[in-house]
């Protein structure tokens, strides 16, 4: 049978922070063959459609970056404390869903873009506090390998990471103050383009902050000139160029 979005999520193993981290990749791993079996079934039987097929193995995705994440955070949390704001606010970890996956249509071998924010520069609350950018760098790293760490069962997600501001060589995961002076400044126009489809996997509540300060107004620009019609035809000849080669 379909499942809606939410039952993803209910139908994934508990994953406690006292789980060693192989055990739980393994119970990452035989969740996603179950769930994936059963959406190429109905896919091959002809049960779903294109859309049903894509918004469920999108929704898969979802589940699956939102239980790693939990899992790494608990394990984190252990050792430094929880990610505050100078005010005492907790962070969250903004996990933005980038391309396919933003746009809600991934399909069966996709990987997953993403680009990892947080609100507000700080420090953890723990006996051995780190810095927030040091917590959620180590938080990125650890939900990158748990998704995507090829075991004897497989991998869940293969996770890029490489869209986010300045690419390799910027940070993993970027303060919302960073972010929201990246994009004017070093914003590009595939950048622009991209960012139509940018959606909150995690913390949406938060992402609309930031969306409204920074992301609507470097998309839908206030006044429009005739480069924003010329860089698509540039950009769709190099990708022309690229295939012939």
């Amino acid at each position: 049978r379909p499942l809606v979005p939410g039952e993803f999520a209910a139908r994934l193993p508990p994953l406690a922070a006292e789980l060693p981290e192989a055990q739980a990749m393994s119970l990452l791993r035989r969740w996603r063959r179950r769930e994936l079996t059963r959406i190429a079934w109905r896919d091959l039987a002809g049960w779903a459609d294109l859309e049903q097929t894509l918004a469920e193995l999108t929704a898969l995705a979802d589940a699956a970056l939102g239980a790693a994440l939990n899992y790494a955070r608990l394990v984190l949390a252990q050792r430094y404390g929880e990610p505050r704001s100078a005010a005492g606010e907790l962070q969250p970890l903004v996990i933005i869903g980038m391309g396919k996956l933003g746009g809600g249509e991934l399909n069966f071998s996709s990987d997953v873009d993403l680009v990892l924010l947080f609100p507000e520069h700080g420090e953890t609350d723990g006996p051995r506090s780190i810095s927030n950018e040091e917590f959620f760098t180590r938080l990125g790293q650890s939900l990158a390998r748990l998704l995507e760490t090829p075991t004897a069962e497989g991998f869940v997600l293969r996770v890029d990471l490489r869209l986010r501001p300045f690419g390799d060589s910027g940070p993993l995961v970027s303060s919302f103050a960073a972010f929201e002076d990246y994009l004017p400044r070093h914003g590009r126009d595939w950048e622009r383009y991209a960012y139509v489809k940018a959606r909150a996997v995690t913390a949406s509540e938060r992402y609309a902050e930031i969306e409204a300060a920074a992301v609507r107004p470097f998309v839908y620009r206030r006044y429009l000139d005739y480069g924003v019609f010329e860089s698509p035809r540039e950009m769709k000849a190099l990708i022309a160029r690229e295939i012939e080669r």
